[in-house]
């Protein structure tokens, strides 16, 4: 996802690198990352937007813990995998 234009459409970019405009967000399917400690952003809910760590997936009922960073708690919170997916962005470093 390159770009949410409402709450409900995004632009995105394909693996190929074209960008697909007009997609609504129900047509789209969450990725979760399989590696350890993988960096996810959450697209849904009170911290959509924000960056964080899974810490620890419940495949059986679809949540994982997610540590968010920027955060000065620290603070870890239960999340869907719904509202979640792999962020491939940037780190704080960069």
């Amino acid at each position: 996802v390159e770009d949410m234009v409402t709450p409900d459409t995004c632009v995105c970019r394909t693996d190929e690198g074209r960008l697909v405009e007009g997609l609504r967000v129900s047509m789209l399917e969450t990725v979760i990352p399989r590696g350890e400690s993988d960096r996810v952003m959450v697209v849904q809910g009170e911290h959509r937007g924000k960056i964080g760590r899974i810490l620890e997936r419940e495949p059986g009922s679809s949540r994982a813990l997610v540590q968010l960073e920027r955060d000065v708690a620290g603070r870890v919170v239960p999340l869907d995998y719904d509202a979640i997916c792999q962020y491939v962005g940037g780190g704080e470093d960069d």
